[in-house]
């Protein structure tokens, strides 16, 4: 297994964690700085990721994780509830958002029904 930080590890924000076992990777969050103007992790490009999987609902966590609905469709893991709280939130974020941002409410929406809600204590098999 091999693991690393795309952001988050010396700053508050822009969490984005990689995580790789044999031919899957997976992502753990992906959440933006806010700042003057919001901060993003380090790319990583979406054909090279299987599966999104969110932690919890703030922004320095779940904020840029639109991003890899432009052009992509991939499931999104979490529940139900984190799921909710993290539309409202990244729905305001764009709404107030006076910075140009690389998504907007389409990207949202697709990434809300990409979810596979999952419930505590339940097991989901991604990839190989």
């Amino acid at each position: 297994m091999q693991i690393g930080f795309l952001g988050g590890t010396r700053e508050v924000g822009r969490i984005g964690i990689a995580v790789k076992s044999g031919k899957t990777k997976v992502l753990l969050d992906y959440g933006v700085m806010l700042d003057h103007e919001p901060g993003f992790p380090m790319h990583i490009p979406p054909k090279e990721v299987d599966a999104l999987i969110l932690t919890h609902s703030h922004l320095d966590h779940s904020g840029a994780l639109p991003i890899f609905y432009i052009a992509n469709k991939m499931p999104l893991y979490t529940n139900r509830l984190n799921l909710e709280l993290t539309q409202i939130l990244i729905q305001d974020f764009i709404r107030l958002s006076g910075y140009f941002l690389p998504f907007e409410y389409l990207e949202l929406k697709a990434m809300m029904q990409s979810n596979k809600h999952l419930d505590f204590s339940v097991e989901e098999k991604v990839g190989d």
